[in-house]
């Protein structure tokens, strides 16, 4: 808070006197912040623009050390240098955010059914074939070679068995159920009619079945952009819960530091906000044409960021932390992609 605060006597809250030589820019008895609001209107702007450079101040040493000094900022905060900077958890919740909102702003907003659009790509997809198909009797027809016509006439033969098989389906336990079958629901299926539409493909009703299927007649009438929006939504969760696991590897390589896991979280968690500012700054660079080819190189960056930071952070030899992050990458990514599989199931299920 601004020094030229003024304060009161006695607490306003609970009121509490203050001795002469007592600190009195808290309550000691309930906590509450000793100032008086009833000042003029200057007085407030000056308090306030105070208050949002000294703010800034701190959030500018936190970036500089968190983008450009890799592990430097866990290890100032771990030695106990933390009034200086922004902390961790605080970060990583307005970092995530504006990541989770480009990715949801920069993704596509297309109001197309979901269903149309997988329809449209089967029906491409058949289409294609046809024109191949066509293309190779038009050169069977022209070819005076016997042999070459033969083997022309057996890839013609084999177009001919595929052509018309992009069906769209929807595996659904022991059954599969096409897009027309999905279309013959009404918008909210009752129990019946699901039970209905299961024992006419030969399957058995069942409570994951039928939900299954309320869920297939849900993703029928999304929209592209719903789709998109509730996939960030679950993949915000897993990103959050996988940081515990990621420290929970970092622990484990790290058995003989004697650190505790707290540290380790908080490695994780500036980790996270350095990788979640370079995929903001990669999607921003991505929607610029003539930037395209700056944004392939940005995927070189993590690998070189998190070597330097655990180096930074754990004090081992260049050898031994290249080993280490190697393994750990390894491991991380595995991880991911079951939390990336999670987050699709998460997004389907709760939809």
């Amino acid at each position: 808070m601004a020094h030229s605060s003024i304060k009161l006597p006695a607490c306003a809250n609970c009121g509490h006197t203050f001795l002469p030589n007592q600190p009195d820019e808290f309550c000691p008895s309930c906590g509450q912040q000793n100032h008086d609001l009833n000042v003029s209107f200057g007085h407030v702007v000056e308090e306030t623009l105070e208050g949002i450079f000294h703010f800034d101040s701190k959030v500018f040493r936190t970036a500089g050390l968190l983008l450009f000094r890799p592990g430097q900022l866990t290890r100032r905060f771990m030695q106990g240098h933390r009034v200086s900077y922004v902390p961790p958890i605080r970060l990583y919740i307005f970092i995530s955010f504006v990541f989770f909102f480009l990715l949801s702003y920069l993704g596509p907003h297309s109001q197309e059914k979901v269903l149309d659009v997988s329809e449209k790509n089967t029906l491409a997809a058949d289409a294609r074939n046809q024109q191949k198909l066509d293309s190779l009797l038009r050169a069977n027809a022209s070819l005076a070679s016997a042999g070459k016509r033969a083997a022309l006439t057996r890839a013609a033969d084999s177009l001919k068995k595929s052509s018309g098989n992009f069906h769209l389906e929807f595996p659904i336990g022991n059954i599969s159920l096409t897009a027309a079958d999905i279309r013959s629901l009404p918008e909210e299926p009752t129990q019946a009619e699901i039970d209905s539409l299961i024992r006419s493909k030969g399957g058995h009703p069942s409570f994951l079945t039928r939900l299954s299927v309320k869920r297939a007649v849900r993703w029928r009438d999304a929209t592209t952009g719903e789709v998109v929006h509730q996939l960030v939504r679950a993949g915000s969760i897993m990103m959050f819960l996988l940081m515990p696991l990621a420290a929970l590897l970092l622990k484990g390589a790290y058995i003989r530091r004697k650190r505790r896991y707290v540290s380790h979280l908080i490695f994780t968690v500036h980790l996270h906000c350095f990788l979640f500012l370079l995929f903001s700054l990669w999607l921003g660079v991505s929607a610029l044409p003539w930037l395209s080819d700056l944004a392939d190189w940005l995927w070189l960056v993590p690998a070189v960021y998190f070597i330097v930071a655990l180096r930074t952070f754990y004090e081992q030899s260049w050898g031994k932390t290249l080993v280490k992050s190697v393994l750990l990458g390894a491991t991380y990514f595995l991880t991911l992609a079951l939390c990336v599989v999670g987050s699709i199931l998460l997004g389907v299920v709760v939809f």
